[in-house]
């Protein structure tokens, strides 16, 4: 009987979200293991699939594979998580797996780089005799033979332009027997760069808290007990040193590890302090790199180059084996969450990943997940602490500003009277300051105060956003863009004003009040191309900015030692939305971009503008209170029956049409079987109801347990997609959700 292997195809279909048995033809045999990439009939086309470590099944018509396209592009641990994460996040397994294979696969582009060989194919005297009966009838040959004699093998296009000699004379050579060739695939060092400027450091002496919150993980590191940790230190507080000890101990061990962080700009620090400690065998991974750098970087840690990965999202997935310790830093950070399918959270991926290898994995936060903390206080994960700052540095004086007594007192400005002081004094002490507002753009909406018309995306019913100085209005939802205008397109008024306010416009008034400021801005806009992030925040840790207007991505986990001063412009933007997680966004994001001033030896100030200073969020923010906070956040969620006293799955429909959305989610719940204890709300509009020309309903599924919801879900989805596909529609499935907007 020939040799059968299980192959999942690559195709995202209903009838494709399974393994299919094929035969491996004679002259393959050995070629077809785990994790290799083949060509294979499917019906009447070629496609491509990935064999998957499952028993085949032995049924009629069993068809071979045509070609081995590639090898060992995953292990059998990869392919038990891509079934783990299909399972838990209902997605197609093919789709799942794809989370696993390196960047680039399934483009036509190719970003392997081949170097072509060549070698003597006859000995050294056999050489020599030829050398000698070519003479001078062929001295390019000759030349290529005495070159190879003194050094072999070489690259192709290197020995023709020592030899040097022609093409033609190579392939003379080879007609001969003489020389044979080969290529290899190559591995260019492409970010070797990211290592040439940084010095080796020293570990500092651990505080007595980093002592004692380092020596259980420790413990059970060498130990080989895959625990996790919640490690909750206050900003400044030192946890980048435990997770550094951390690895330490796992290298020692033969072992590696894997460093998470929420977003690309925080990636260039952690990168200077994981590389000045680990040197080479640091590999980082995020979709800041170009596809060919990020495609280098997996195959150096898949090939055992780079033993510690660090990297955003996705970096989970990086292909070290027998890894010691995972670490997501800012573990609370809504980034971690994938919006698109899989819909993951990389924090539940790293705890099931350092489970199966028997790892530690540490979830560090000075303002950790109300769920994670709450697991933490309930046994799941060990609770660590780290209550005071490097050096008995103080936590910075938050201090609160009720923008209403302002503008009673006749300030329209954006910046009170308080932040306009702190920054003149700043300013003139040479010191540096955070601007933060977390909204890009120059103003929110653009309005006729004649007629009251609005700027609106035709494709999304939304206001659009003032882009300056290109004059352009913009959608943030779905990229639509159109010329800004002075003259009313509807009643032809001059009286248009923009109104709201963004990053553009607050640097455009720090840089009126204090035209001798150098003044960077870090959004989405300034840090689209590549490698400006890390230009940017580069500059002003150098000195080179007095001050940095940023939204969120100024947040998180940079440190500045020149900072003395965050103004943060508008507490407000965030507290209000129709997010049951609104209130614990807003504290985390208040407490961490407050913690980004006084990490130097001049203690630090930051003064939060807000119209709802006794909002629970603000107090607790200012007086540095997570645990307050918590305990009113977790009364909140009890109440609203919200995690983590429940499980969530949110269904969503998208469709062309409003009553198409909302018959499709109709439909569903008649196919569904809901138990008793499970609490319905919907079907009803999404908050923002069109998004890029798709109308949006949704449904949202609260229970103490959904694993058989999950399990109908999976039957029942598949059944509708033709409904789905007549309508124009499509179905979307979010397990755990965060966003509800």
């Amino acid at each position: 009987m020939p040799e059968l292997v299980s192959v999942l195809v690559d195709l995202v279909t209903a009838a494709t979200n399974r393994v299919f048995t094929y035969s491996v033809p004679e002259h393959l045999s050995g070629q077809v293991g785990c994790g290799a990439k083949v060509r294979i009939p499917f019906g009447h086309r070629v496609l491509t699939g990935y064999v998957v470590p499952e028993t085949p099944e032995v049924v009629e018509s069993i068809r071979p594979i045509s070609a081995v396209l590639e090898q060992n592009m995953f292990t059998k641990e990869g392919w038990q998580l891509a079934c783990w994460v299909s399972e838990r996040y209902l997605c197609h397994l093919v789709k799942a797996l794809y989370l696993l294979l390196p960047p680039g696969t399934g483009s036509k582009r190719s970003f392997k780089r081949q170097k072509e060989y060549v070698d003597l194919a006859i000995s050294d005297q056999e050489a020599q005799t030829l050398i000698a009966d070519l003479g001078r009838r062929a001295p390019a040959q000759v030349r290529l033979l005495k070159t190879l004699l003194q050094d072999r093998p070489r690259v192709r296009q290197e020995l023709l332009r020592e030899a040097p000699a022609a093409i033609s004379s190579l392939k003379a050579l080879i007609s001969r027997g003489a020389v044979t060739t080969w290529t290899e695939e190559s591995f260019s060092s492409e970010l070797d760069h990211v290592t040439s400027s940084i010095t080796a450091d020293t570990p500092p002496v651990l505080t007595p808290d980093q002592s004692r919150a380092l020596s259980p993980i420790i413990d059970a590191l060498r130990s080989n007990r895959s625990e996790s940790f919640l490690l909750h230190g206050v900003t400044g507080s030192g946890k980048t040193e435990i997770y550094l000890r951390v690895l330490t101990a796992a290298l020692e061990q033969g072992r590696g590890g894997i460093v998470l962080v929420p977003e690309i700009a925080l990636t260039p620090q952690m990168q200077d302090r994981f590389v000045g400690r680990f040197g080479r065998r640091v590999a980082i991974l995020h979709s800041g790199l170009r596809d060919r750098e990020r495609y280098v970087q997996w195959r150096r840690i898949q090939r055992g180059e780079a033993q510690v990965v660090v990297g955003a999202r996705s970096a989970v997935y990086a292909p070290l084996d027998n890894i010691g310790a995972i670490i997501l830093d800012e573990e609370h950070e809504t980034a971690y969450k994938q919006e698109e399918s899989p819909r993951y959270h990389a924090r539940e991926v790293a705890l099931w990943r350092a489970h199966s290898q028997g790892a530690v994995t540490i979830l560090g936060s000075a303002t950790p997940a109300v769920e994670t903390y709450f697991q933490a206080q309930n046994g799941r994960h060990c609770l660590l602490t780290l209550p005071k700052r490097i050096a008995h540095r103080p936590l910075p004086q938050v201090g609160v500003v009720d923008m209403r007594r302002e503008l009673l007192a006749g300030n329209r400005s954006i910046f009170s009277r308080a932040l306009q002081n702190e920054l003149s004094k700043i300013l003139a002490a040479k010191q540096q300051a955070i601007l933060f507002l977390n909204r890009r753009g120059y103003s929110t909406f653009v309005l006729c105060r004649r007629c009251g018309h609005v700027a609106e995306c035709p494709h999304c019913e939304l206001s659009l956003t003032l882009h300056k100085p290109k004059q352009r209005l913009l959608c943030h939802h779905c990229g639509y863009a159109e010329p800004a205008y002075h003259i009313c397109p509807k009643c032809g008024s001059s009286y248009v004003r923009d109104f709201g306010c963004g990053t553009q416009r607050v640097a455009s008034e720090a840089k009126r009040m204090w035209p001798k400021a150098r003044i960077l801005r870090l959004d989405a806009d300034t840090s689209s191309r590549t490698g400006a992030t890390e230009e940017i925040i580069g500059a002003f840790a150098k000195g080179r900015a007095d001050i940095l207007v940023g939204t969120q991505m100024v947040a998180k986990g940079l440190d500045f030692a020149r900072v003395t001063l965050v103004g943060i412009i508008s507490a407000d933007l965030t507290l209000n939305l129709p997010d049951p997680y609104a209130w614990e966004r807003t504290f985390q994001l208040l407490a961490q971009v407050s913690g980004r001033t006084g990490r130097g030896e001049v203690p630090g100030r930051a003064i939060l503008q807000t119209y709802t200073p006794n909002h629970a969020s603000i107090t607790a923010a200012q007086r540095h209170d997570y645990a307050g906070f918590y305990q009113v956040e977790l009364k909140r969620r009890k109440r609203l029956f919200y995690p983590p006293f429940s499980q969530v799955i949110l269904v969503r429909a998208l469709a062309p049409k409003e009553q198409v959305a909302k018959q499709l989610l109709q439909e569903l719940l008649q196919e569904l079987r809901l138990s008793k204890d499970i609490t319905v709300e919907g079907p009803a509009p999404c908050p923002f109801l069109k998004v890029g020309d798709k109308y949006r309903w949704q449904i949202i599924f609260k229970g103490p347990n959904l694993d058989r919801l999950r399990n109908q879900l999976s039957m029942v989805l598949p059944t509708l997609a033709s409904v789905r596909h007549k309508m124009g529609a499509r179905l979307t499935v979010d397990v755990d959700p965060l966003s509800y907007l």
